[in-house]
């Protein structure tokens, strides 16, 4: 029988900590090993219990969830940040936290959350795409990181300790996020420690277009200009930046 992921829950605030603690008890493959309302017995905990999922506040007394990411963990678990501040959304995935819930949280947004960390587990597990950059020759690491085949359809990013290829049919957008990116894909997001300025140069196929100084563009996932605003087949919107315009319409003249 397989063994049900190993979760732990840091909240200061009781009937926060509590109702994760029923959520997780309804869902058959977790297991609450601990739940604490102070930070430093919560990482004694991570450490000790190694848990597969940590349920992490923001707002605590000692030290907030970013302090506490911040540290060199030896075991660090996936993380799904829980908060009753929605404007701390965009700042947690410069740490590649998993998902975001907003309190009060509803049981099928927890069910959301614990369906992406179990997909995302199955993938590093199954995938021939995943690594542990342990298994990568070092020396080929710096190259392998952040690259791309000119003749491939494909390229690769490092997230954390891990290095993806992701197929660029896969890709919606890039937006950049101060010395990060974030590659939307269709099902996910890839947080990688680069640049967009670099970003440019590695999307410099005619698939890609900078459209923003903030974001880049597949543009086979644009379904609609409308004058200073894209629209891509997610139905997401994005700020056409006036002084790439031009550049956009260069690319799709001959469409016109």
């Amino acid at each position: 029988m397989k063994m049900p992921y190993r979760v732990i829950v840091l909240d200061d605030e009781p009937p926060a900590r509590d109702l994760i603690e029923v959520f997780v008890s309804q869902v058959p493959d977790l297991q609450c090993v601990n739940k604490s309302s102070n930070v430093m017995q919560g990482l004694i905990a991570i450490q000790e219990l190694k848990p597969d999922l940590l349920f992490l506040d923001i707002q605590m007394p000692e030290m907030t969830g970013f302090d506490l990411m911040k540290l060199p963990l030896v075991h660090r678990p996936e993380i799904i940040l829980t908060t009753a501040y929605p404007e701390y959304a965009l700042t947690s995935y410069e740490f590649s936290v998993l998902d975001y819930l907003v309190k009060p949280i509803a049981f099928d947004r927890f069910v959301k959350s614990v369906v992406k960390f179990r997909e995302k587990r199955q993938l590093s597990l199954n995938s021939t795409d995943w690594q542990s950059t342990e298994a990568i020759p070092r020396a080929a690491q710096s190259e392998i990181a952040t690259t791309f085949d000119s003749d491939s359809n494909s390229v690769w990013l490092r997230e954390e300790k891990r290095l993806l290829q992701i197929p660029y049919s896969e890709i919606l957008y890039i937006e950049g996020l101060k010395d990060y990116v974030k590659v939307h894909l269709k099902d996910q997001i890839i947080v990688s420690h680069i640049g967009l300025g670099k970003a440019e140069k590695l999307f410099t196929t005619p698939q890609f277009v900078r459209i923003h100084r903030s974001f880049i563009v597949r543009l086979a996932a644009v379904r609609l200009i409308d004058g200073n605003t894209i629209t891509l087949t997610n139905k997401k919107e994005l700020v056409l930046g006036p002084l790439y315009r031009d550049e956009l319409k260069k690319y799709v003249a001959a469409l016109i």
